[in-house]
């Protein structure tokens, strides 16, 4: 009995998505859109996460010079940085070392920065003690009559939550606007489904057909449009996310990149399949209710 009755729910859920496969297909694909933009919003938090962890690792202040100061006023600027209080270590590079280092962050496509003119300024890198010890350095750094402008991970790490904050809202925001359409979508699909089966389930009643045999196949039709939705919408986010990585990496390899290992891709998608469960369910749920009267 029980393997007619799962017998019976499998061919009823296909017949069901077949029969309006139109439908169905755009209800998969608007659910996929909706999970896809969570899924951007997940590797677009994990990505911001580690290259903030990776700048608060790094607690360097680094201290750019005017153009015109000259090597007296540089070592003039390098002895009072060493006398600041806080400071670990005080390292003076110069236009030449900045620009060298430039190419070796571009590697292979060094050939670009031939025949270009140094547009580096020199600079003055320190690093702190404590992460404490950076806002008082820099504020000393800022009155050095020769220092044109001063930057340090503090400033990179607020602006990166900045970032991260606005690319969040705006995915999630989508997510929930697409996910809402998917849902309307789904429903729609189990009420054409509902309209086109409606004398053969009057008849289902009438014979005795309990109220979980008949809504059964419309429930488990919209949980499979949300699972493959879910599917598709988590290989379009970790497969585009890689791509996007493979390509910056090559081309700005001194921007700190996450590469997803298999266990991250493995929970981004479970919690995209399981979403679009849940919004496959609560879909047809919410059709049944409305239109179909068990």
């Amino acid at each position: 009995m029980r393997y007619t009755l799962v017998g019976y729910l499998v061919s009823e859920t296909h017949k069901s998505i077949w029969r309006n496969r139109m439908s169905s297909f755009l209800s998969c694909g608007t659910t996929a859109l909706a999970l896809f933009l969570l899924g951007v919003a997940i590797v677009i938090s994990l990505n911001l996460q580690y290259i903030f962890t990776d700048v608060q690792s790094q607690p360097e202040i680094q201290a750019y010079l005017k153009m015109e100061t000259t090597d007296q006023e540089a070592v003039s600027a390098l002895k009072a940085c060493e006398a600041m209080n806080g400071v670990a270590e005080v390292r003076f590079v110069s236009k030449e070392e900045a620009f060298s280092e430039l190419r070796e962050m571009f590697q292979d496509k060094a050939a670009v920065l031939e025949g270009i003119e140094n547009p580096l300024p020199a600079s003055i890198r320190l690093t702190t003690f404590r992460a404490e010890d950076v806002p008082g350095v820099v504020e000393q750094l800022k009155v050095l009559p020769c220092v044109e402008d001063v930057i340090y991970q503090e400033e990179a790490s607020r602006n990166l939550a900045v970032l991260g904050r606005v690319s969040q809202a705006l995915s999630l925001g989508g997510t929930v606007i697409v996910g809402l359409v998917a849902i309307t979508v789904i429903g729609n699909t189990t009420r054409m489904t509902i309209e086109a089966r409606r004398h053969e389930i009057a008849i289902m009643k009438l014979v005795g057909a309990t109220d979980g045999f008949v809504v059964g196949p419309f429930v488990l039709a919209g949980i499979v449009l949300g699972m493959f939705g879910g599917l598709l919408g988590a290989g379009l986010s970790i497969g585009l996310y890689n791509y996007l990585t493979t390509s910056l990496g090559s081309i700005l390899p001194f921007i700190p990149i996450l590469s997803l290992t298999r266990d991250t891709a493995l929970n981004i998608t479970g919690i995209l399949v399981l979403t679009g469960v849940a919004v496959g369910t609560l879909g047809s749920a919410l059709s049944l209710r409305r239109h179909l009267k068990v």
